[in-house]
């Protein structure tokens, strides 16, 4: 298996693992802000705010985003899966790209 597929397995597992059924926020609302932080369609208030700041430039992720998500999931544990998915979101949506790139030039190449 080369390097590129194998990487490639390991983000399918990250990604599955991050909108799983267990967990205490909701499966569908997790995949929501993993999607959204990936390009995907707005999605409900005030998720989509937070998913939308942690694709463009996370580093300004505010104390009021933190907040209002932790309000509508009641606990920080919430607040956090939803961080963490829209991050994965992001990060996943870099390495989708990076993996296009790749096979882009091997197939410029040959």
């Amino acid at each position: 298996m080369n390097p590129i597929d194998l990487h490639q397995r390991h983000a399918d597992r990250l990604r599955a693992a991050a909108t799983g059924a267990s967990g205490q926020t909701a499966e569908s609302v997790r995949i929501a802000a993993l999607t959204r932080a990936a390009g995907g369609a707005p999605i409900d208030k005030p998720y989509d705010g937070l998913a939308q700041q942690i694709r463009d430039a996370a580093w300004r992720v505010t104390d009021a985003h933190v907040a209002a998500v932790r309000a509508a999931t009641g606990s920080d544990k919430g607040a956090f899966e939803i961080i963490m998915a829209a991050s994965i979101g992001a990060g996943l949506a870099r390495w989708d790209a990076a993996a296009r790139a790749i096979d882009e030039a091997g197939d410029a190449a040959s």
